[in-house]
């Protein structure tokens, strides 16, 4: 058995459940090509209006991920499949089945995380996503503050400006965004074949619209909370062929319970 199929089949017996002690210190950590799922959780505090508070809302995301060899190394193909936000005090968002098909699935490198002595530390890198508008530099340009802006897109095909957020509670009704997401993440792999770790990045919104005078004057400012402890992920296999109903309909026995 030559080193790299020695490696393979040992990240392989990790995710069999046999005992690994030792190998990570032995060996280099390699990601099997494949497909996983993951569950992310992403923190931000939200400026609330008239009360000029902050409130921590928390986010729950739920992805399908690709794993293949490339010629400069492992790709990760991602996907949204599930997005759940934490209600806002009364009010109470909600993002719905087109704005997730909306979201244009990307590709990013994963490597072993240099800064770590882990084996098994690994880093997907960060990636930026631009939904509802089109921008000549996705990271740096501003995001468009009016829907009359040139810029702006219709993704989720609505006829609605921008990508459209339901709002129900003390006020009722539709907000048009424009958002941009930087998502990426560091991790372990652990002895049953998971990953767990920090979600990384940042991202930011411009309310550009909404179905009523009072939700585009209060609807929330969003700011991201760094603390990794508060942006964390588990990511496991799942079997080929998987897809986002799949996942949903297993996620507490393929996450655990939150």
């Amino acid at each position: 058995m030559n080193a790299s199929s020695r490696v393979t089949f040992l990240f392989l017996a990790l995710l069999a459940g046999a005992p690994a002690s030792g190998v990570a210190q032995e060996v280099d950590f390699i990601m099997p090509p494949g497909l996983y799922a993951s569950r992310q959780y992403v923190s931000n505090r939200a400026l609330t209006r008239p009360a000029n508070r902050y409130i921590r809302v928390r986010t729950t995301n739920f992805l399908l991920h690709r794993v293949r060899e490339a010629d400069e190394g492992l790709v990760v193909e991602s996907r949204y499949c599930h997005i759940e936000q934490e209600p806002l005090g009364r009010v109470r968002t909600s993002i719905g089945p087109q704005f997730v098909a909306a979201m244009p699935a990307w590709e990013a490198p994963l490597t072993r995380d240099s800064e770590s002595e882990d084996a098994g530390a690994l880093r997907l890198a960060e990636a930026v996503m631009v939904l509802g508008a089109r921008l000549d530099d996705p990271a740096d340009d501003a995001l468009p503050e009016d829907e009359d802006d040139p810029r702006v897109t219709d993704p989720d095909g609505d006829g609605n400006p921008g990508v459209t957020v339901e709002v129900s509670g003390f006020v009722s009704g539709q907000v048009y965004v424009v958002q941009r997401l930087v998502r990426g993440l560091i991790g372990t792999a652990t002895q049953d074949g998971r990953a767990t770790g920090s979600v990384f990045g940042a991202g930011d919104q411009t309310v550009i619209g909404a179905s009523n005078a009072i939700l585009k004057s209060f609807t929330p400012r969003f700011v991201h909370n760094p603390d990794p402890k508060r942006n964390t992920f588990v990511w496991v296999p799942v079997p080929d062929g998987s897809s986002c109903e799949n996942v949903m309909a297993g996620r507490d026995r393929l996450f655990g319970e939150d």
